[in-house]
């Protein structure tokens, strides 16, 4: 019994402690949990252009929510004349797209004018904060164009810090859409801005840049009286070309003459010219000659001294 005494006592302690509640603290307590802006009606209350697409878009995926949830915000919208083709891609694709859209940073118009044109500036944005982002597509990157005059619109490119990204995104307008200082930011861009691996196409077509101009070496300076001519060839009374060195082919090998005291004849060795020896033939007709000639002889002596 006592144990059910000290619960209900306990419970009736919390009821009076929440009705007593001072409207002070309740109203705190709502402003708490109340975002500081609502992206989707200052969209809608801009006088710089419409941007209802935008903000369907921003309803549709969600990300209205996440952006109003932001302490400090800056948001590059598209107005409906730059928009594109954005809103036939599925939603997710959309959300990805747009979160690149949202810095999380506050780039006012003043923040704005005080970059270098010396240096990028590279922001983060929202898509960075999703975790799925790769290598440099959650960033973006400003760029100040040098000698372009005191207008934003000139001098201002905006475009992904990816690699291939191009850098073409400008400022609409050298005013904000709608801000309030350090909270939240409008800009209206130019539009939609491509972020390589996101939506799944290429780089839109960009003017290539103009070559380079290769300087021209000057032509040679003719001076016949300090000018050192080339050497002219070496004449050559043989028939054939004298090979460069690096062409010019493998020796052959010398081919001795036969050594005068070993093969090749000497001056006494040197048969005269004489008459040539008689044939064999000429020899065996002289040989019958004198055969007939002494039958003859022979047959002459008999006949003698038979008579």
């Amino acid at each position: 019994m006592g144990a059910q005494s000290c619960i209900v006592a306990a419970v009736f302690a919390v009821l009076f402690s929440t009705l007593c509640v001072s409207p002070a603290e309740a109203g705190a307590a709502t402003a708490a949990q109340k975002p500081k802006f609502d992206i989707l009606e200052v969209l809608a209350g801009s006088k710089e252009g419409s941007f209802s697409t935008f903000i369907d878009l921003l309803n549709q995926t969600g990300l209205a929510k996440e952006i109003n949830s932001r302490d400090t915000i800056t948001v590059l919208a598209v107005n409906d004349g730059a928009i594109g083709g954005l809103a036939s891609k599925n939603l997710d694709r959309i959300k990805d797209i747009l979160s690149t859209h949202v810095i999380l940073d506050y780039y006012g118009i003043d923040k704005l004018q005080d970059l270098s044109p010396k240096k990028n500036t590279t922001v983060t944005t929202m898509y960075q904060a999703t975790g799925v982002a790769d290598g440099m597509q959650g960033y973006l990157k400003i760029v100040v164009l040098p000698n372009q005059g005191p207008k934003l619109t000139d001098r201002i490119r905006i475009g992904s810090a990816a690699k291939g990204a191009p850098i073409d995104i400008r400022l609409l307008i050298d005013n904000e859409v709608a801000s309030k200082k350090f909270d939240y930011v409008v800009q209206s861009v130019s539009g939609v801005i491509f972020t390589p691996g996101i939506d799944g196409l290429t780089p839109p077509p960009t003017a290539a840049p103009a070559p380079k101009k290769t300087p021209v070496a000057p032509a040679p300076h003719h001076n016949t009286t300090t000018a050192t001519p080339a050497p002219s060839p070496v004449d050559d009374d043989s028939d054939y070309d004298t090979p460069t060195p690096e062409a010019a082919p493998a020796p052959a090998p010398v081919l001795s003459s036969p050594s005068a005291s070993v093969d090749a004849p000497t001056a006494d060795d040197t048969p005269a010219t004489t008459t040539p020896p008689p044939s064999s033939s000429a020899i065996h007709i002289s040989s019958t000659h004198i055969f007939t000639a002494l039958i003859v002889v022979l047959v002459s002596s008999f006949a003698s001294a038979g008579l």
